[in-house]
């Protein structure tokens, strides 16, 4: 029979395993030669690059440099005297005025803080021999008797009826103060103004007041603030 014959001493069948056979080492070796290949590639390929990635930088920021503001300095007490003025001083207070004033009792004013406070100092004068009109300068106290030194203004101008038309804290030598300006009218036909300061000294408050003709008022309100700092209490 034809499946009995043989070629080259191997019947068909043998070939055909053999072939089969050599069929499977071919597919083998060239899988090992195909995974070796990749493996040399491996080995001689150039190292891969690093992505370099940029880092952040750090950017110097200079805070603002905290200054302590300092405290005012108090001028010397002597410093605040002008040349030439006069000094009214007693046992409890010294102040400065400049020269022409003579103690006088002062006219009833229809403006001022007046009352029932001790008044200590009345001082008259004008701006010339032939001026009709009058300069005042008062100094007077009494106790402190309310519990905070604005409630104690504001009962004092309640009580009196009075609306100052400029009121704003001071301080004279360190020591807590209410200006006040007064506006009213002396008689029927003069207009007077008046600078108040309101000084507290512990439990005593203080009234150091001046008072002119409107005109004359704001000719001498610069004398009127200089006079009010030379006022101390006596220690």
């Amino acid at each position: 029979m034809n499946q009995d014959r043989k070629y080259f001493g191997m019947t068909g069948v043998q070939i055909g395993i053999l072939a089969g056979l050599a069929g499977a080492a071919f597919l083998l070796f060239c899988i090992t030669g195909f995974m070796m290949l990749g493996k040399a590639r491996g080995l001689f390929s150039p190292p891969a690059t690093a992505t370099s990635t940029p880092q952040p930088t750090a950017t110097l920021i200079l805070m603002p440099t905290l200054t302590a503001t300092p405290a005012a300095t108090a001028l010397p007490y002597e410093s605040l005297i002008p040349s030439g003025w006069v000094q009214y001083r007693t046992a409890l207070y010294e102040i400065w005025m400049p020269t022409g004033y003579k103690s006088g009792s002062a006219d009833e004013l229809v403006v001022g803080l007046g009352g029932n406070p001790i008044l200590d100092l009345s001082l008259r004068g004008s701006t010339s021999s032939k001026s009709l009109n009058k300069i005042y300068m008062t100094v007077a106290y009494e106790p402190m008797n309310a519990e905070t030194f604005d409630a104690f203004i504001n009962q004092k101008l309640l009580t009196l009826g009075l609306s100052p038309s400029e009121r704003t804290k001071a301080t004279l030598n360190a020591v807590p103060a209410v200006r006040l300006i007064f506006s009213g009218r002396k008689g029927n036909n003069t207009d007077i103004n008046e600078l108040t300061y309101v000084i507290l000294d512990g439990t005593t408050v203080w009234y150091v007041q001046y008072t002119a003709e409107i005109n004359e008022f704001y000719n001498l309100l610069g004398n009127f603030e200089s006079s009010a700092q030379t006022f101390r209490v006596v220690r």
